[in-house]
């Protein structure tokens, strides 16, 4: 990588995905061994992800271009903190203060995450970069989940590892995550703007009279609840539904993590056709495909198709579906919009989970059909989205 500070920035990324592969791998299980039922964890998956919205509306107008890593550290330092704090809490009986600590870890988790574009942005924005971003996050969050199944059980040094030993990894690996940032210097990549007060309502302004924006974070909403139908608790579901013991779930959702990122990189940057409508249903009108043959004929080697294939392609075609929309706007409105298409996601996810939940409980059949329903719309969303883009003839910047 040409440039070091894009390099440790890359560097923070990896710390704090391996942070993530090896916490949250087994937080299904840890959450059931404090005494939570599955019912109980899908609700708080789902607060989880209506919290974050709110708190990625606030973090919008506060957090300003020349400010991002500074509330970056301020984020992975509170977040570290939360997760040892969890690592203590462990068995403790205090479940309420366990729950909150849960939701405020998944909140600052994805404004980290949001952080990490716009401050590479501040030194390199490209569609590739961006997608770049996000495979290097989930090859190293499968690697994390690897280790993390890998190692359970076993004796290191004396120690058993467990799966509250993980919540004590992803505390450290956090601060190392941390610590790179701290070293990353992109003063001089930073152009302070006086009008940078209230940008998310400024944005939102813009937005109003961009037709392709609209669309766009309408499709990625109803995207986020067909995936999370179908994927939002696959440790669960596999556990539950088929019976294997967390730590087959766990290699099964390695496997599929580990193909999706690879599957991702090489059509990144090998595998892209010319044409991005047939790109665009590679992904999503293959996902509507397995989930109808799952919803029409009920057997199980349909229902697992149905799931092999969205986790798949997952990680793939984003500098097609996600890239061209981010990268429309300039420096000054990139978290913000980063942060509002994070909004619009994890507002899709709360709900996707709980209708995960409640499949998991009556009836995995109804999972598909709406996930089905939800993919549809997002699949004719994203190819008007694209015409609108051809349409327009030339990247134009917001």
């Amino acid at each position: 990588m040409k440039n070091k500070e894009i390099f440790k920035l890359f560097l923070v990324l990896i710390f704090f995905s391996l942070s993530g592969g090896i916490y949250y791998n087994f937080q299904e299980i840890w959450l059931a061994e404090n005494g939570l039922s599955v019912s109980s964890i899908s609700i708080v998956y789902s607060l989880c992800a209506l919290i974050t919205v709110s708190s990625i509306f606030l973090c919008s107008n506060i957090i300003k271009q020349n400010k991002i890593k500074k509330f970056a550290c301020i984020f992975l330092f509170i977040k570290s903190f939360t997760i040892f704090s969890l690592f203590l809490l462990n068995n403790s009986g205090y479940n309420v203060i366990i729950k909150f600590l849960i939701m405020v870890d998944y909140a600052l988790d994805v404004e980290i995450y949001a952080c990490i574009y716009p401050m590479i942005s501040l030194i390199s924005k490209s569609d590739k970069i961006y997608a770049a971003r996000g495979l290097t996050y989930s090859f190293v969050y499968y690697l994390g989940v690897a280790l993390s199944a890998l190692l359970l059980g076993k004796m290191i040094g004396g120690f058993k590892i467990n799966n509250n030993i993980y919540v004590l990894i992803g505390a450290i690996l956090s601060l190392l995550s941390l610590l790179v940032l701290l070293f990353t210097d992109l003063d001089k990549y930073n152009k302070a703007d006086k009008s940078e007060r209230n940008l998310l309502f400024k944005l939102l302004g813009k937005i109003k009279k961009d037709k392709i924006s609209i669309m766009y974070l309408i499709s990625s909403l109803v995207g986020q609840i067909s995936y999370s139908c179908v994927l939002g608790m696959q440790i669960s579901l596999l556990v539950n539904l088929y019976g294997v013991t967390s730590q087959i779930a766990s290699m099964i959702y390695l496997v599929l993590g580990i193909s999706a990122s690879v599957f991702g990189f090489i059509v990144l940057w090998k595998l892209t056709f010319k044409n991005n409508y047939v790109n665009i249903s590679i992904k999503l009108l293959g996902r509507a495909i397995v989930y109808f043959l799952a919803l029409v004929f009920s057997k199980n080697i349909f229902y697992v198709i149905a799931l092999i294939y969205p986790a798949f392609t997952a990680e793939s075609h984003t500098h097609i579906i996600d890239a061209p929309y981010i990268n429309r706007y300039e420096d000054k409105f990139q978290l913000a919009y980063c942060n509002l298409k994070d909004m619009t996601s994890y507002a899709g996810k709360a709900l996707g989970v709980l209708i995960c939940g409640i499949g998991i409980t009556y009836g995995i059949k109804y999972i598909f059909g709406f996930a089905l329903a939800f993919v549809t719309i997002q699949l004719i969303l994203c190819y008007t989205c694209l015409y609108l883009r051809n349409k327009e003839g030339k990247e134009v910047a917001l």
